[in-house]
């Protein structure tokens, strides 16, 4: 026999208020920003942009882009020392300088 499973109910959703501003906002749009005294506070996108001179979208934007250089430089550096030990100091040198253009290109701030 099959069990019947009544229907997930939507949660209640919760308001907060900017810390800075007052204005209220949902759960997904608020932000958790730490102030200069270490504390956190709730605020709203356009407090986040007043405190940070950024907005929020444009942060994300360039988080993600740091990461994706980190990771890509990494790589880099390990295919460069795998280069030099496997095939020679050359490749060593090619594999640094090539690494060196990855990185220069790649965290280029438009």
């Amino acid at each position: 026999m099959e069990e019947k499973k009544e229907p997930v109910k939507p949660t209640k959703k919760i308001k907060l208020n900017c810390a800075k501003c007052g204005k209220k906002l949902e759960q997904k749009e608020a932000l958790i920003h730490k102030n200069i005294d270490g504390k956190q506070e709730i605020i709203c996108h356009d407090c986040f942009k007043e405190a940070t001179g950024v907005d929020y979208k444009t942060f994300m934007y360039r988080r993600e882009a740091a990461k994706q250089t980190l990771f890509a430089t990494i790589f880099c550096i390990a295919v460069t020392i795998y280069a030099f030990v496997a095939e020679g100091w050359e490749y060593g040198v090619a594999g640094i300088f090539i690494t060196i253009l990855i990185f220069l290109f790649s965290a280029k701030v438009k």
